[in-house]
């Protein structure tokens, strides 16, 4: 029997049918490499995003922690305290030299509690006024110092004031190779602001430290009208 060559037009149908499934199978094995990378890619951002929230409810937590333990250690003498605060009124402002060791947070919490904040500092005069204050006070060491409520823990190098007010590049008043936002002893570098003693006729006393150490703090409000007695209570 003779067998009649295939014409050229059947041998491509033919080659078509058996190229298709083999175009199937390597889109699918495409498809899948794909979904799988980005499947891949999803996981390991989750990943990096949940270490980073781990991360930071830590750091968080530790603050807390610390603040906590503050806030128990004194609480014998907070209570006290609000029983007999003496206000000093100075110009339209009275202030409350709080001796109690806090958190700068924990410092802020406690002034709020007086229907007060952590001090604002407007003036030259004012700067000076409180310099002379703080010179009264028995301090730990040259570092030991009040609380002021000047930071930049949300945007380093950016000061601000705890009203919202940015620091006034003319009533600036910080020692000397101060801020330097020292990282020596924790990684999170200092974002909060003490006024620091120094005997010296120097209002140069600013200092930048670490807000989650203690320290003493000054608590600021407006003075009322009215007779003295009251002005400030």
């Amino acid at each position: 029997m003779m067998i009649c060559p295939q014409n050229s037009e059947q041998g491509e149908a033919a080659a078509s049918q058996h190229d298709k499934p083999n175009r199937k199978s390597n889109l699918l094995f495409w498809a899948l490499l794909a979904a799988a990378l980005i499947i891949i890619s999803i996981l390991a951002f989750d990943k990096i995003r949940t270490n980073k929230t781990l991360q930071t409810l830590k750091e968080d937590n530790k603050v807390l922690s610390e603040e906590t333990e503050a806030l128990r250690r004194n609480i014998s003498d907070h209570v006290w305290l609000k029983l007999d605060i003496n206000w000093e009124k100075h110009g339209d402002k009275c202030y409350y030299f709080n001796y109690l060791y806090l958190p700068w947070k924990g410092s802020r919490r406690f002034c709020e509690a007086l229907g007060a904040d952590l001090v604002k500092i407007d003036s030259r005069e004012e700067q000076e006024f409180l310099v002379e204050k703080v010179k009264t006070f028995e301090m730990g060491d040259i570092w030991d110092g009040f609380w002021i409520g000047l930071t930049d823990s949300e945007v380093e190098g950016t000061w601000t004031w705890v009203d919202g007010s940015p620091l006034d590049s003319r009533m600036k008043f910080w020692l000397k190779e101060q801020p330097d936002n020292s990282k020596a002893r924790t990684a999170s570098g200092e974002d909060c602001v003490t006024i620091v003693k120094r005997e010296a006729e120097d209002l140069n006393t600013w200092n930048d430290d670490i807000c989650s150490l203690a320290f003493k703090s000054i608590c600021e409000k407006p003075a009322g009208t009215g007779p003295s007695s009251s002005v400030c209570g």
